[in-house]
């Protein structure tokens, strides 16, 4: 709601020289943490290929809306832990249109039982007003904003840590590190600040069972606007399937819930969220996860079984 928020006022008021809170907020935050965290890409050892749909504050003409698509994998043909993930995010709130054209690269090593990786990130990031469609009174035209069509780009640069083991995983990261201005047309500029990402989570077992449990936690932040998540989800192993569903709290922000299934290297998953100040279940964020993995380990040895046709016979 802040960013929905955040951006009106943009709309509103003066269009020079402003600060736009330029990152998306997904539901499944937990399954995108190569889109949060550089350090994250190829972290499984295989390739993942994901698309992410958000639609927030549904039923309010020109809310935001969020598309994702990633892939990222090990390097291959490369014996150390390499990683490179290759993204686009595109983001319409409104008369705003953005985009965040990224490439990551991580590397990682063996430490305390588990993995530690470091990641860069370098990327483009595109802003694009369409002022055509404004409608102002008085003589019906405002120099504060562009009567047409404006549009600016500039570079962007992030960087990130993360580590993981069997049990649990953690990762902290910095995107917009350089802190991009983006000059719209003659005489307007967008500024996108530097943007902080924590995430960590665990998995718990349940004793004798085929269920398993796995809380997460995530703060976002511009060191000006603060956003936590904290999430139960659950998981149900039965016939090579996955389901798992859960609940997530933001505190002062929302409630979300979420089902989804896994089977075949393929993730599914739907997620709803109802927010909390007041403007009503039905105007809540719809969110939508696929993706699908598969295996790219070029060194691995695996015997070739094969039955004798002396035995056969």
């Amino acid at each position: 709601m802040k960013r929905f928020l955040a951006v009106f006022t943009l709309c509103l008021c003066v269009f020079t020289a402003v600060n736009a809170q330029f990152d998306v907020h997904f539901t499944h935050y937990w399954q995108l943490k190569n889109f949060y965290n550089p350090a994250a890409a190829g972290e499984s050892g295989k390739m993942m290929a994901y698309a992410a749909y958000g639609n927030q504050l549904s039923g309010f003409e020109n809310n935001p809306k969020s598309m994702l698509l990633n892939i990222d994998a090990p390097i291959p043909f490369v014996r150390s832990d390499h990683n490179l993930g290759l993204g686009a995010l595109n983001d319409d709130i409104g008369h705003f249109s953005n985009q965040h054209i990224y490439l990551n690269y991580a590397y990682g090593f063996k430490l305390f039982g588990g993995r530690l990786a470091a990641g860069a990130q370098i990327a483009i990031v595109n802003c694009t007003f369409d002022g055509s469609g404004l409608i102002f009174g008085g003589d019906g035209n405002d120099p504060a904003f562009p009567s047409g069509k404006v549009d600016g780009n500039s570079f962007d640069f992030g960087a990130g840590i993360y580590y993981r083991n069997k049990k649990f995983y953690a990762g902290i990261s910095g995107i917009h590190l350089n802190a991009p201005l983006i000059l719209m047309g003659e005489k307007n500029e967008i500024q996108v600040d530097p943007f902080f990402n924590f995430m960590t989570g665990c998995n718990i077992p349940v004793k004798n069972t085929l269920i398993s449990v796995q809380p997460s936690l995530q703060v976002m932040t511009d060191l000006v606007a603060w956003r936590t998540d904290i999430t139960a989800r659950g998981t149900y192993s039965y016939d090579d399937k996955q389901y798992f569903g859960g609940l997530t709290y933001s505190p002062g922000t929302s409630v979300a819930m979420f089902l989804g299934i896994e089977m075949m290297n393929i993730t599914a998953s739907y997620g709803y969220e109802i927010f909390t100040s007041g403007i009503g279940a039905k105007n809540g964020s719809h969110d939508i996860f696929l993706g699908y993995r598969i295996n790219l380990d070029m060194f691995k040895k695996e015997k070739n079984k094969h039955n004798s046709i002396r035995i056969l016979q």
